[in-house]
């Protein structure tokens, strides 16, 4: 009971347009924010909503270790469980564990070829095979950087999907599409995007490309709830 309700709530269902399965295997999508905003809260909402869906998740961080990995996980899961929460709410965090595994790099040693290998020989030793993997500080800086390709290739292979968080820059132009500049020489591997935009006290979470009239009309705008970092479809 509470893990239909937990689902019941999934983000990408709310999104609409079928957003849950806009992203096939071997598919890319993207959570584009400026620092400080909650492009990692969402990412761990995402990947604790894909795990209730069966889905095992491999959450990679380039800036924290484990333990403060897991910690966030854990907290934001019980997040999404206060209002409902039962006796069988420590069950199902346990149970979720099975789905998911997370690996660190320290920033200057992140790379993709050490990421492939890392990856495959997790599946090779059958340790644990993931279906969706949640990269937390990828750095997307140079547009001629054929690193994102390879990865493509590498998605497709194994039938992964990777999410990705993006840092965008207060100051950076945007195209007439919604995305950031600095970002469009990327977008085009990407099947979803997301974008965090704050404004006064709340943060907005949209589509880009924006949607189309018939989405727009059919969905409610979200957001993400400052003092939880949840995401609602209710103003704050």
């Amino acid at each position: 009971m509470l893990k239909d309700s937990l689902i019941s709530r999934d983000p990408l269902k709310i999104i609409g347009e079928q957003a849950a399965g806009t992203i096939e295997n071997g598919g890319f999508a993207a959570i584009l924010a400026r620092a400080g905003v909650g492009k990692t809260a969402l990412l761990v909402q995402l990947a604790i909503y894909a795990m209730l869906n069966d889905k095992n998740i491999l959450h990679i961080s380039t800036e924290n270790p484990v333990d403060k990995v897991n910690l966030w996980h854990r907290e934001v899961f019980y997040r999404l469980t206060q209002s409902d929460a039962t006796p069988q709410t420590e069950k199902l965090w346990n149970q979720l564990l099975h789905n998911r595994f997370i690996m660190t790099f320290e920033t200057e040693s992140f790379n993709v070829d050490k990421l492939e290998k890392r990856i495959s020989e997790l599946m090779a030793s059958e340790i644990f095979r993931p279906q969706q993997i949640m990269i937390d500080g990828f750095t997307f800086a140079d547009e001629n950087d054929t690193r994102l390709d390879g990865l493509k290739n590498f998605a497709r292979e194994h039938q992964l999907i990777f999410w990705f968080t993006v840092r965008t820059h207060r100051d950076d132009p945007v195209a007439p599409s919604g995305i950031p500049n600095s970002f469009v020489p990327f977008s085009g591997l990407f099947d979803l995007m997301l974008q965090l935009h704050p404004d006064k006290n709340r943060v907005y979470l949209k589509k880009v490309p924006g949607e189309t009239a018939a989405e727009a009309e059919s969905n409610s705008e979200l957001y993400l709830d400052p003092s939880t970092m949840l995401i609602s479809d209710a103003p704050v």
